[in-house]
């Protein structure tokens, strides 16, 4: 996109000679400049593609902002999420130590103050300006240039030029260009930190060896006290699950054991202990017949552990395989989702973004080509296809951002809403509803995998279908829930449908079948395609 906007100044200029507007002197000055700007732009679009940190990918940006200006220096104030500013980004010739104290200068309470105040967004020389502090004097010119993405802005990018330099329309239109491709990259970097920090707090979120083993322990506590036994000791076998693996919980106070023992009472070795003491091992044993360790149970009575008691302790602990099995699959579902929304967001990546960016790669070597030649027509053909490839990326961008804000306490109905408002933004396509069940209850992770079938319908419908009005239905019928996408695009023929949406529709049939669904695609070329969905009256949570 950014090449584009260079491929239009040539094109300007190549009309302009042909007319004996400009001399072939100023053409071949104002070529070289184009020259640089599509280097640099190339130089750029390498290193973000690269950039595995947001301030690797702002420092490149900042050095080309730099090169594309010839500034003294260049800064970046980036906003969190509630608009304050974070510690910032600076760039430019001077000392490490003036470049601190710099960073250090622009989020000073004061400065911020100001700021917050100017409206100018323009300061040339000689002009009072918050930012003029130290080797930033008042004879230099400062241009700031707001980074945002869509209404919401991301941060303030300032440009420090020497006094007799200035940013031009068409330079500042370029920039703005630079600027919103780094505002792709920055959200991109910053979403994908988000996960990671996502995953580490569902990785925390469940402390096996802490909140189970306090459930154990009182478990324990409460079955020693009622068989008055002088201790109780459960012991997990090794699992695949090593947070879980060899979890051992202590009741009581055990009476004195060889070391091998009390670290692994097992029954044949508890059968050695002298008097006064008696011990007794049941193992760990769930419905389906599997052992899931050993519960020891330690007494100092008379008459030792009665069959009674021991029946009580088998009872026990089958109660704590339970608990243990429990545990086990929710850590194992929790992995399992996360596993399925990363799979869900590297195909996005995969079918839109990354398609497109090699697609804008190839263009641009094309479009170098091009101007080499001066191939008028083949560079304005190229043109126009950049400028939909762009917008379909921008299209892509924005749909993988909103699908990661929907609340999943919100019902079902006020979700399908969201959806169709986000799908609009943008769009000239009309979402239109048809809610004849409202009141529903639906379980978490169902109502999550509804939504996310949606979403990639609606994208489907946004790329594919070139339609005017899509209708989002929700209805029950016979003790079924059902859902339907509906639109009156140009519909498509299954058997010539392209391994991309192929997959895409895969994707949507694996998440249907994940929670007991019915999926349908029904489409035939120039009638439209519905989506529908029939999900089964009993996989609905019910009060009961």
């Amino acid at each position: 996109a950014i090449a584009a906007a260079a491929v239009v100044t040539t094109l300007v200029l190549l009309r302009r000679i042909r007319e004996n507007k400009i001399s072939s002197i100023q053409f071949d000055a104002r070529l070289e400049e184009t020259t640089r700007r599509l280097e640099t732009v190339l130089r750029l679009n390498r290193e973000l593609a690269n950039a595995r940190d947001e301030h690797t990918l702002v420092q490149a940006a900042l050095s080309a902002v730099n090169n594309l200006t010839n500034a003294i220096g260049v800064s970046f104030v980036p906003f969190d999420t509630w608009g304050q500013p974070m510690p910032a980004y600076t760039f430019g010739g001077l000392p490490e130590p003036v470049l601190k104290g710099w960073a250090e200068h622009l989020i000073s309470e004061q400065t911020r103050e100001r700021c917050s105040t100017c409206q100018l967004q323009n300061a040339p020389s000689g002009h009072s300006c918050p930012l003029k502090v130290g080797h930033i004097r008042e004879s230099i010119a400062i241009f700031c240039l707001p980074l945002s993405l869509g209404d919401r802005a991301l941060g303030m990018v300032n440009v420090y030029l020497s006094p007799e330099g200035f940013i031009d329309d068409e330079q500042h239109r370029f920039l703005e260009s630079i600027l919103s491709e780094m505002a792709l990259a920055v959200e991109t970097v910053r979403l994908h930190n988000q996960e990671l920090t996502v995953l580490r707090q569902l990785h925390r979120l469940r402390s096996p060896r802490s909140n189970l083993h306090e459930n154990l322990q009182s478990f324990l506590d409460a079955t020693r006290n009622a068989l008055r036994l002088e201790a109780l000791v459960l012991r997990v076998r090794p699992l695949s699950d090593e947070r879980l693996s060899n979890l051992r919980v202590q009741s009581g106070h055990l009476p004195p054991l060889p070391p091998e023992i009390a670290a692994d009472p097992q029954p044949d070795a508890l059968t050695s202990l002298s008097a006064p003491f008696t011990a007794q091992a049941v193992p760990l044993m769930l419905p389906e017949g599997q052992s899931m360790g050993i519960l020891a149970g330690f007494s100092r009575q008379p008459g030792g552990i009665t069959p009674r008691e021991v029946n009580l302790l088998q009872t026990a602990a089958a109660q704590a395989a339970l608990m243990v099995e429990n545990e086990r699959q929710t850590l194992t579902l929790e992995y399992t989702l996360v596993i399925q929304e990363r799979t869900r967001l590297a195909r996005e990546i995969h079918d839109g973004l990354a398609q497109t960016l090699a697609f804008l790669k190839m263009q641009a070597n094309q479009m170098q080509t091009a101007l080499h030649n001066t191939d008028i027509a083949r560079l304005e053909r190229l043109l126009g296809e950049n400028h939909r490839a762009l917008n379909d990326a921008y299209n892509d961008i924005r749909q993988a951002i909103d699908n990661l804000r929907f609340a999943p306490e919100d019902t079902l109905p006020a979700l399908l809403r969201q959806l169709g408002r986000a799908f609009q933004n943008g769009q000239t396509i009309r979402v239109d509803y048809d809610f004849q069940a409202t009141d529903l209850d639906l379980l978490p992770e169902i109502q999550a995998q509804l939504v996310r079938i949606v979403q990639e319908a609606l994208n489907n419908v946004r790329k594919h279908a070139q339609a005017n009005r899509v209708l989002i239905s929700l209805r029950e019928w016979s003790g079924e829930l059902i859902i339907e996408i509906i639109d009156d695009g140009q519909g498509f023929d299954p058997d010539d449908l392209p391994s991309i949406a192929q997959y895409g529709l895969r994707g949507m049939r694996e998440r249907a079948e994940s929670i007991g669904a019915d999926f349908q695609i029904i489409s035939q070329p120039q009638c439209g395609t519905t989506v529908k969905l029939s999900l089964p009256a009993t996989l609905k949570e019910t009060n009961a």
